[in-house]
């Protein structure tokens, strides 16, 4: 009996022992497998923990009600943003609901939680009109500054005096204007900027930006040619006058690049200085220049001294 218990004692303890080892190994499969995955092949899929289902999210729309609240809405239709009549604050999407709107009311304008909902749609009134103002002024500033662009390219076609402007050609479109059109539009007329400094600086901005597109233009040619001449204007001032031709597509094109005023001294020197220094302000190089024309003057065409006999040393 005594050898029978012992067998069985033993039977038992590896029986145990089996089982111990089958779960250590399934743990240690289930472990190299990561925690959304499951060894047994009996589980279901739609158990696994790796696999979940996804959320849909859904935008609140805005209701009329909410107006009692303060509150409009400002953005998308289809997701709308709540907006506050009073202090302006715009909430995320998901506060669109009643409870929230209540408590921006009740915590940051105490005062008005009583008003009844006519006050509100007053107020929205008057924040719409407030809209419409600014977007018809921004809209008209538009455009009496476009106006004064092309008045000012006018000007500096016909080469008149910058108060011309401001005397002449704003009267003459007011007393256009008034028999044609009536006295209001005259008041439209008389928002253009017109001023003699107003028209420098447009024609100023105008000549900036011919020169950044030139120049840009020049730079996508990379090959380019010059033009030079210099003269003397009424005042007795020596003047540098400068060309660029260079290809443009599938075109040669031909600008208008420079105009330097020279020292008294206008030696090829000093044309070749002033030329160098505007080149290279442009982002332009000598080694990209492949012709030089002159007026044949000696300070261009010099054989030691000259301007193109310098050009010629780079």
């Amino acid at each position: 009996m005594n050898v029978t218990g012992g067998s069985d004692s033993i039977l038992a303890s590896e029986t145990a022992v089996t089982v111990m080892d089958k779960f250590l190994k399934r743990k240690n499969a289930n472990s190299k497998l990561g925690p959304g995955q499951n060894s047994d092949p009996d589980e279901s899929p739609s158990m696994s923990g790796g696999q979940k289902k996804a959320k849909t999210v859904s935008s609140r729309q805005y209701s009329e009600s909410y107006l009692s609240f303060g509150f409009t809405f400002t953005g998308d239709a289809t997701t709308p943003i709540p907006l506050c009549l009073v202090c302006g604050e715009k909430l995320s999407n998901s506060a669109m609901v009643p409870s929230k709107l209540k408590r921006h009311l009740q915590t940051k304008h105490p005062s008005l939680q009583n008003k009844n909902v006519d006050y509100f749609v007053r107020l929205r009134e008057h924040t719409e009109k407030q809209a419409t103002f600014m977007r018809k002024t921004t809209k008209v500033n538009e455009r009496a500054l476009k106006a004064s662009y092309h008045v000012a390219e006018l000007v500096a076609k016909s080469k008149r005096s910058h108060t011309v402007a401001e005397t002449l050609i704003i009267p003459a479109c007011k007393a256009i204007v008034n028999e044609m059109l009536g006295p209001e539009a005259v008041k439209e007329i008389a928002k253009v900027p017109l001023s003699d400094n107003t028209i420098s600086r447009r024609i100023a901005d105008m000549s900036a930006d011919i020169k950044s597109v030139v120049l840009e233009k020049i730079h996508i040619s990379e090959k380019f040619a010059l033009q030079l001449d210099e003269y003397t204007d009424i005042s007795g001032h020596a003047q540098l006058l400068a060309n660029v031709r260079f290809v443009d597509g599938d075109a040669i094109r031909e600008n208008f690049l420079l105009c330097k005023t020279l020292p008294e001294r206008t030696t090829g020197e000093e044309i070749f200085r002033v030329t160098s220094r505007y080149l290279e302000q442009g982002g332009l190089k000598w080694e990209n220049c492949t012709s030089v024309c002159t007026d044949g003057a000696a300070a261009m065409v010099g054989r030691t001294k000259g301007f193109v006999s310098r050009v010629k040393e780079i």
